[in-house]
């Protein structure tokens, strides 16, 4: 039996002579940089994320439904197949034992933590052990779309990286046939969690056999069916993808924001600080410029190949795909991960590789230690606003505000789905969560309050801003606003003045940093 201390076997990577295994090969350093990973989301509660709170509030309608009375005149679940699944289900397989919180938490941690793995075991797998440029890459898991609680997407990614590092192992070890096979189970269930991760892992499986053919200067027909034999069972979920989007809203592929583009490049790494998130990014982008430049190192072909497709499909893509918003922004974080992990050893022990590695270790613990410290604040924010649930009775009927500033701050917003508590905690009605077809299996039905029913109705800007079609001023809503449909106001943010109490509603005291109106008695 192996020990802990015991360093996992050496591998011969494809193409190249294997390479001796060092401390970050060890199954307990494997596992204690996961576990570091992890540390920004164990220090808080409900993840810290801008729209995790609104996915708490759906995944109480998945699970409790049944159980929520005042939940049920306005909400409904049906399960589909549609590739956008992942974090439901692991919602519901944990559910059980940790309640709907509890299995949320538990959801985004195992995210996490699969994504580190991942990265880690494809730096094994490709080049024979684990390298400190790797465990740089780590902190892009928590980049710009998991810090928008893009849940989903994150675990797909995840586990395409996993999926992908097994792919190679068996290629090499058992042969063409069960590496096959591997990739048609492990792309359907993959399309299942997240459309985009079974793309990712056909983009990284057709990087690898791309730079095999390429490396043995195959015929281009020939390589093209060799490309094509390796690959072809991740056409397996198009059958049911092509019903999907029949019966959804289409390709729904629109929005060329190259405006933002620019933007998102110095955003992979955004959490709170904007000077220090770029002054991050930038540092890995200077130790990626100097493994280019440098003899001492060695790029694995395929894994640059995928990252240089990851770059490129990010320039060439629309800022909305399959109906899911920043289709673009979500990619650069993975190609910069993948840049990193694809930086070898070229002079075996040279100063300059060691020295490099050091600094990439570095940056992983920085990275790790200052992004908890963002989550702990970002979660105060939270914590602060969360005492207008105590104010509510069960069964409320909430219209929500969130009022944004009138130019995009750096740091995301946690405050923006945070009435998906009040659903989740006191079966209230809120009018936050989204409603698109075939993006999510939840319902949304309350006639009286329209417009004032779903996302995003809840976001509204302060009253110097020029309202735009899609947010209004906060004193503009307030005033369409069909009060009788709810029973309280909810207003989180930053609102520039003093906010009135509607006709019909009265202020209540004491109930966190927000503002919360009730409305009165009747007679």
């Amino acid at each position: 039996m192996t020990s802990p201390a015991t360093p996992l076997p050496p591998i011969e990577p494809l193409g190249g002579p294997p390479k001796l295994s060092g401390l970050l090969d060890r199954w307990w350093a494997i596992a204690l940089v996961c576990f570091i990973a992890l540390a920004p989301v164990l220090v808080v509660g409900i993840a810290p994320l801008t729209d995790l709170y609104g996915h708490l509030g759906r995944h109480a309608v998945q699970t409790e439904l049944a159980q929520r009375p005042g939940l049920q005149p306005y909400f409904s679940y049906e399960w589909k197949l549609i590739g956008n699944l992942g974090g439901d289900l692991l919602v519901q397989l944990f559910h059980p034992l940790l309640g709907v919180e509890g299995a949320v938490r538990a959801t985004v941690m195992i995210t996490q933590a699969l994504g580190a793995l991942g990265l880690l075991l494809v730096s094994r797998e490709v080049h024979g052990r684990v390298t400190p440029f790797a465990i740089a890459a780590i902190p892009l898991i928590y980049g710009f779309p998991f810090n928008y609680g893009f849940i989903n997407y994150t675990l797909s990614m995840a586990l395409a990286l996993l999926a992908y590092a097994a792919w190679l192992r068996l290629r090499r070890t058992s042969g063409e046939g069960w590496a096959t096979l591997w990739l048609g189970v492990a792309g359907a269930a993959i399309w299942v969690a997240h459309t985009y991760g079974w793309a990712f892992l056909g983009l990284l499986a057709g990087s690898t056999m791309l730079a095999e053919v390429w490396a043995a200067r195959t015929h281009p027909v020939r390589a093209v069916m060799r490309i094509l034999g390796a690959c072809w069972p991740l056409l397996l979920p198009v059958v049911p993808m092509v019903i999907w989007r029949a019966e959804s809203s289409g390709a729904a592929i629109s929005g060329w924001a190259w405006q933002y583009k620019f933007t998102w490049i110095l955003s992979p790494l955004r959490t709170y600080w904007r000077d220090y998130d770029i002054a991050s990014f930038a540092a890995l982008v200077m130790l990626l410029g100097w493994a280019v430049a440098s003899r001492a190192v060695k790029f694995e072909r395929g894994v640059g190949i995928a990252a240089l497709l990851c770059f490129v499909f990010f320039i060439a893509l629309p800022f909305r795909v399959f109906g899911s918003a920043f289709a673009d922004m979500r990619l650069f974080p993975y190609a910069l991960a993948l840049a990193l992990v694809a930086i070898g050893v070229g002079k075996q022990g040279a100063k300059a590789w060691l020295i490099a590695g050091a600094l990439a270790l570095a940056f992983f613990g920085v990275r790790m230690a200052t992004t908890t410290i963002a989550y702990e604040r970002q979660d105060a924010l939270v914590q602060a606003a969360l005492p207008a649930l105590g104010k509510m009775p069960m069964g409320a009927r909430v219209a929500f505000f969130s009022v944004k500033p009138c130019r995009t701050r750096w740091a995301l917003a946690p405050l923006d789905h945070l009435s998906g508590a009040a659903m989740a905690r006191r079966d209230a009605f809120v009018n936050d969560q989204w409603q698109q077809p075939g993006v999510n299996p939840l319902k949304v039905s309350y006639p009286a309050a329209e417009p004032f029913v779903r996302d995003p109705s809840h976001l509204v800007i302060r009253e110097e801003c020029k309202e735009t079609r899609s947010r209004l001023r906060l004193s503009t809503a307030l005033r369409r606003l069909p009060r009788t449909a709810f029973t309280h106001i909810w207003i989180v943010g930053s609102p520039t003045r003093k906010v009135r109490p509607p006709e019909g509603f009265v202020e209540v005291p004491d109930a966190g940093s927000g503002i919360l109106f009730a409305a009165k008695p009747q007679g």
